[in-house]
């Protein structure tokens, strides 16, 4: 790998964060689907996220996280569309779904 110009391992590392966003913003999507319509339950577990925990090996921490963004960006339109266009990163979608509403999701 010492031999590939900085130039195109800048343009790998940047076209990878882009997928990995466009990839997170569909995952949150689903994650959304399958909470709104309780298909955890199905398994005996008590919540999305402790589904996610034990099916997808995430933290109990984590996966309630990302039920929270999920759930959130259901009602952000705009900012779920710039999510999937990779023109916010997870960490910025975590933080805008923290104060944001759906009256202020435009801003």
């Amino acid at each position: 790998m010492t031999d590939i110009p900085l130039e195109r391992l800048e343009t790998e590392i940047r076209s990878s964060a882009g997928n990995i966003a466009a990839a997170t913003a569909q995952l949150l999507g689903w994650i959304a689907e399958y909470d709104r319509r309780e298909g955890w339950a199905q398994w005996g577990a008590r919540s999305c996220a402790e589904w996610m925990s034990w099916k997808c090996g995430e933290s109990l921490h984590t996966a309630r996280e990302k039920v929270r963004v999920a759930r959130v960006l259901a009602e952000l339109p705009a900012t779920a569309a710039a999510f999937a266009a990779c023109e916010l990163s997870y960490s910025k979608v975590r933080a805008i779904t923290r104060v944001a509403t759906p009256a202020d999701d435009q801003d």
